[in-house]
């Protein structure tokens, strides 16, 4: 089934399935239990919404199974989901509702109340959007909506209508790295496309357990973490944060999850925290959205656990790239999954790789909001594809430097701060030169870095002075997107600074 809510449905035949999702507040719901509140809950929120016609529904909610019902509450509708990054700041989250045309979004009072963003509703209910809140639904909820549930769960199972697998199902937002956030829109064929190519590249069995902390705004929160396992017959375990360095390994073990996707940035911060016993269930421990540092490959390995390191963009669905345990390759983001056709094109002054065009079933071919569309996807990343098909990720286009004429990748002078100091954040951007245009500097926290031991450790690597940073500058913290990105907007500015 290629509905998001025809895929629920189709979770019947798997049996009864208790705890299919469970979360850190102790909610949990079964497979059938899921099919009927996303019923009830859509048939009340449909009182609620008011000359909302086919506008979108915002929800902006974290980690819990009470999303997961709202979620497929608004798929039951034949609804859009435009999932708001909580996280991305008053500016960001209304351009976002602005581009997708949301009036109502679903939250909750508790959740609003303990992350303390009452000022942030405040300023977007000022600019006219509307919050549902969860406990005023079920202030709402009476007996005969509960009887009505009941009767259209039973004529939704025997009664099997056509719906549009070529609508969109979701937007999501880029994380505003570098420039503003776009919408993306995906389609129900483009969520279902990538589940089945990821399962055909994993080979996951429907044993497994997910422990999902990427958030649902996240696209693979959402997306490997969330649709892949429910609709699949697998469970999964919700947690709100991936920030929880010291809670999330032995969380991992105690609920014995065997499936775990998280970003370098965050497997960094548990390291001080793992013992061998947390992952002695892990099956699968996946990293993506920023490239996996070789220490950080050694430290886990040394706890018996192999990084399989994978590629993906919000615009696929999210998944592009993995690595295998029958196909590995370390460095690389592995082989593409099935179905998926890339070339490269030569940049002028880049004297390797070229950049990554991609297409298709997965992979949009358009913005939200826009009219101009493509037959390829320009990802924006500069790569390298082996004899073997492995893919190599060089660095974002907008992260290259061009330095008395030549084109300099910042992710590779950063590998060198990260081979003198493994343990910290090194990240080097480009300011303005005088005399060649643009020059380097390495930002970090290590508060004992040395420019000159940086630049002779790089020129005895055979580095000419066109690489070398001309300036260290140290910060005691580095900001990070609600993703597990480093925020390179932000870093840039205070380059700047």
């Amino acid at each position: 089934m290629v509905h998001l809510y025809q895929s629920l449905k189709s979770t019947i035949k798997f049996g009864y399935k208790s705890r299919v999702i469970e979360d850190s507040l102790g909610n949990t719901v079964s497979n059938i239990g899921l099919i009927y509140k996303s019923i009830l809950l859509g048939n009340v929120l449909l009182r609620v919404l008011k000359n909302n016609s086919n506008r979108p529904i915002g929800l902006m909610l974290p980690n819990i199974t009470p999303a997961a019902i709202v979620f497929f509450a608004i798929q039951y509708l034949g609804k859009v989901a435009a999932i708001i990054n909580f996280t991305s700041g008053a500016k960001n989250i209304v351009s976002c509702l602005e581009k997708s045309d949301v009036k109502y979004l679903v939250t909750s009072r508790k959740f609003v109340d303990q992350s303390n963003m009452q000022s942030l509703i405040l300023e977007i209910e000022s600019r006219n959007y509307k919050f549902i809140y969860l406990e005023d639904i079920r202030e709402i909820l009476f007996l005969k909506d509960k009887v009505f549930a009941v009767k259209d769960f039973l004529l939704n199972i025997f009664i099997s209508k056509k719906l549009n697998e070529n609508q969109l199902a979701v937007i999501l937002y880029t994380s505003g790295t570098e420039s503003e956030p776009k919408g993306v829109g995906l389609t129900h064929q483009n969520l279902f496309s990538n589940r089945m190519q990821v399962l055909e590249s994993l080979k996951i069995n429907r044993n497994e357990k997910f422990f999902t902390c990427l958030p649902f705004f996240h696209s693979f929160g959402l997306g490997i973490g969330v649709l892949l396992p429910v609709l699949y017959g697998c469970k999964v375990f919700l947690y709100p944060t991936p920030l929880h360095f010291q809670t999330i390994p032995k969380l991992i073990e105690k609920t014995r999850s065997t499936v775990f996707f998280s970003t370098d940035t965050f497997l960094k911060k548990y390291i001080p925290h793992i013992e061998k016993s947390n992952f002695k269930n892990l099956k699968y421990l996946i990293a993506g959205a920023e490239k996996v540092e070789q220490s950080t490959h050694d430290k886990y390995h040394k706890h018996g656990i192999q990084i399989l390191e994978g590629y993906g963009v919000t615009e696929a669905s999210p998944a592009v790239s993995v690595n295998t345990k029958e196909n590995y390759k370390i460095g690389s983001v592995g082989k593409f999954i099935t179905g998926i056709e890339y070339r490269i094109e030569k940049i002028d002054g880049y004297t390797q790789g070229g950049l990554l065009f991609i297409k298709g079933k997965n992979i949009i071919t358009r913005y939200f909001g826009q009219q101009q569309e493509f037959d390829w996807y320009n990802t924006g990343d500069v790569v390298r594809v082996d004899e073997e098909g492995y893919l190599f990720i060089l660095g974002r286009l907008k992260r290259f430097a061009k330095i008395a004429g030549e084109m300099i990748s910042l992710s590779q002078i950063e590998e060198f701060p990260k081979k003198l100091w493994p343990d910290n954040n090194n990240v080097v951007c480009s300011i303005k030169d005088n005399t060649k245009g643009e020059a380097l500097i390495l930002l970090t926290d290590n508060k004992k870095a040395d420019l000159s031991v940086l630049t002779n450790f790089m020129k005895e690597e055979g580095l000419s002075n066109l690489y070398l940073p001309k300036k260290i500058k140290i910060i005691s913290e580095f900001p990070i997107l609600g993703s597990g990105k480093i925020n390179y907007k932000k870093l840039q500015k205070i380059s700047e600074s």
